[in-house]
């Protein structure tokens, strides 16, 4: 079996009939943007490592019960609504130039979704700074589209479908996200 090859549902359908293999490939394939998201959306590593976890027991334990939908926008259901919980029960402290080590290295360096070239990096560390703090400040309804839109990769049905809002109000709100992070960033640039 070629499981890069196979869809998300293939992948899910054969983890349901006991190939654990394909559970694994089909989570290497969002690590990276689930992990991101949530390091983003929690800013704090150690919950969103504990948060990560759980998501993918809770795919687990349903794997059964997944039906013919995207695999994607089911994965990112879970993983908002395991975020809105975790929210409720502690409120996040951190911001994006928080530290987590002695290497006092922000937050902000760690959740690039892509590692550039080192001459690269210093040229885009500045204005990711920048970015990401302006998008910690959007309001919370806009945040979450824009990082579901940016880091998680979703289309703006399946945004809308997660959020359960209408499309319309999807696309106004990341069209907000988007003019409020240009005009910040114009004016700090």
């Amino acid at each position: 079996m070629n499981f890069d090859e196979m869809t998300d549902y293939e992948l899910m359908s054969a983890y349901a009939k006991g190939v654990s293999k394909a559970f694994y490939a089909l989570e290497s394939r969002y690590q990276r943007q689930l992990f991101a998201w949530l390091v983003s959306s929690l800013s704090n590593r150690s919950d969103a490592e504990d948060l990560y976890q759980d998501i993918w027991l809770s795919i687990i334990k349903n794997a059964e019960r997944f039906k013919d939908v995207s695999f994607k926008a089911w994965m990112w259901k879970i993983a908002r609504n395991r975020v809105i919980d975790f929210r409720r029960k502690k409120r996040p402290d951190l911001t994006l130039d928080a530290t987590f080590s002695e290497e006092d290295q922000p937050l902000v360096e760690r959740i690039q979704s892509l590692e550039p070239g080192p001459a690269r990096q210093v040229e885009n560390e500045d204005l990711t700074q920048k970015v990401f703090a302006i998008v910690d400040q959007l309001p919370m309804v806009q945040r979450e589209v824009f990082l579901l839109r940016v880091q998680g990769h979703l289309s703006f049905n399946e945004i809308a479908e997660n959020l359960n809002i209408p499309l319309n109000t999807a696309l106004g709100r990341m069209h907000d996200a988007m003019n409020k992070v240009k005009k910040q960033l114009m004016e700090v640039l």
